[in-house]
């Protein structure tokens, strides 16, 4: 039988994104707060109730070969076997049973995607189809996972990687699942299994993606980081088939961050708040704030339900004065329409700043 969780209220959303050609910068410390210390990893705790994803050679002898080309070979280039068992573990311990690591692509100097599935399904049937992408960092002690996303199953609009959070959660998205039943849980980091401070589920769509919305609320956190973590309902016993995974750190602070002023180089035009880029150059989002620790700069792509599809520009950890922050981003000779989105985190919470248009043609 069904462990009762907490019944979290749907709202209307809808789901129209645009893909944007862009560029993508993730700066991440080594000494960033938000570095899982270990892998995220559920148990059963649980907490009250509320009600509530070459052509053929010339012919220089007179003939053509007839052999077959040969197919490209995969070389993951150094680090892939690392990556990959790093990604398996994640899955392994958000509940995932015998995760097989079916690809590996870099997406930067220092990061890299892999591509897991559950290497059987219900009854022992073999499985190929990759349900879940994690997102990983190389730091000097190894790869360490920093997201995840199902497949095709869950986009979180809500929360936004790298928030600082407090209970009750707002959590929101898209998702399609058995029954349309979502899962949630709010995780701690800790040594060994991660502290489970929450647990309850949404509903979305059962048989094709359908809006999903909420308020998860949570235990006191003893850590500053942790996870968010949806996976959706299977309908059978056999662990969890995907998972989205956020991460997020807690709000562990009375002064919530404030954004006091926003200027970007180039500026907006004077009689509206959008930005107009042509060719490849450099965009610089500046802002002043107060009890800020972090900002990130975001690029949303234009139309509805987007946010799950921002690419990240920038992120700024170390303000000149404590008051002025700023993130420059080199943009390439592309296409593309949507809107910044100014993330300030703090020890007191996460504001946000979406008013400024993009526009590149």
């Amino acid at each position: 039988m069904r462990q009762a969780h907490i019944r979290l209220a749907a709202a209307a959303a809808g789901l129209l994104a645009v893909a944007v050609g862009v560029t993508t910068a993730v700066v991440v410390g080594r000494d960033n707060p938000a570095q899982p210390v270990a892998v995220a990893s559920p148990t059963t705790t649980s907490v009250a109730q509320q009600t509530g994803t070459d052509a053929p050679p010339g012919d220089a002898g007179g003939t053509v070969p007839t052999t077959s080309p040969k197919p490209p070979v995969d070389r993951p280039g150094p680090g892939a076997k690392e990556a990959k068992a790093a990604a398996v573990a994640f899955l392994r311990e958000l509940g995932m049973r015998d995760p097989v690591a079916a690809t590996y692509r870099r997406t930067g100097a220092a990061t890299a995607e892999v591509g897991i599935h559950p290497r059987a399904g219900e009854g022992g049937r073999l499985l190929d189809k990759i349900t879940t992408q994690v997102q990983l960092h190389r730091y000097s002690g190894g790869w360490v996972p920093t997201g995840a996303k199902a497949v095709g199953a869950i986009e979180v609009d809500q929360p936004l990687p790298f928030a600082r959070i407090a209970s009750p959660v707002p959590v929101s998205g898209m998702s399609v699942a058995y029954e349309g039943t979502v899962h949630v849980t709010v995780t701690e980091d800790r040594r060994g299994a991660d502290g489970v401070l929450g647990k309850g589920f949404v509903n979305g769509g059962a048989d094709t993606l359908a809006p999903f919305s909420g308020q998860l609320p949570f235990t006191r956190p003893t850590a500053d980081a942790g996870w968010v973590v949806f996976t959706p309902d299977s309908g059978a016993d056999f662990g969890i088939f995907s998972a989205t995974a956020v991460r997020v750190r807690f709000v562990n602070s009375d002064h919530k961050p404030q954004i006091l002023g926003v200027v970007t180089d180039p500026r907006p035009a004077a009689s509206s708040q959008v930005v107009t880029l042509s060719g490849s150059g450099t965009l610089t989002v500046a802002v002043k704030g107060f009890a800020i620790d972090e900002l990130r700069v975001l690029l949303v792509p234009s139309g509805t339900g987007a946010r799950p599809h921002a690419r990240l520009l920038g992120v700024d950890r170390t303000s000149e004065d404590g008051e002025r922050w700023s993130v420059s981003w080199r943009y390439p000779d592309e296409s593309f329409h949507g809107h910044l989105l100014i993330q300030a985190n703090g020890r007191g919470g996460t504001v946000e700043h979406d008013g400024i248009a993009v526009l590149h043609d």
